[in-house]
């Protein structure tokens, strides 16, 4: 996905990243995490930090109309996260079913672009199956295909 992003504070490990959303009423620092969850697989999460802290909500709705940057933003990050990670695979759901339809929608309009980069896979009923446009997935599988 190559959108207009906002600029990424990283750590060693490429595995928290940071980053400003900015609106009208200010800045929002967004904090995003790949979480360890045993063998291969990692969450990713993200949020608004609580209080400028490693802490983050996922559940808040910030509503500072740059959702597109946001998400283009928070999807920079898996070039990063792959490149250093080499082998696994992201879980993405959303902390609402509104926000993983939210997700899908965007996967859907950048699917040929992903597709391109990344294996995509939806989870529906205990059943992974490549990702489908049109299809109401419970979370998303992604990793980086290999060269």
């Amino acid at each position: 996905m190559r959108k207009d992003t906002y600029q990424l504070e990283v750590d060693k490990d490429s595995l928290a990243f940071e980053f400003y959303s900015e609106d009208p009423k200010g800045k929002i620092l967004k904090i995003i995490e790949y979480q360890p969850l045993g063998g291969r697989y990692f969450n990713l999460a993200f949020g608004d930090s609580i209080e400028e802290s490693k802490d983050f909500d996922d559940f808040v709705r910030t509503n500072n109309q740059d959702t597109e940057k946001v998400l283009a933003t928070v999807a920079s990050t898996s070039y990063i996260f792959f490149e250093k990670h080499e082998g696994t695979i992201v879980i993405a759901e959303g902390s609402t079913h509104s926000r993983t339809r939210l997700y899908r929608r965007y996967l859907t309009i950048f699917l040929e672009q992903i597709e391109s980069e990344f294996d995509l896979l939806g989870e529906l009923n205990g059943t992974t199956q490549r990702f489908q446009k049109g299809i109401d997935y419970q979370f998303f599988l992604i990793s980086k295909k290999a060269i």
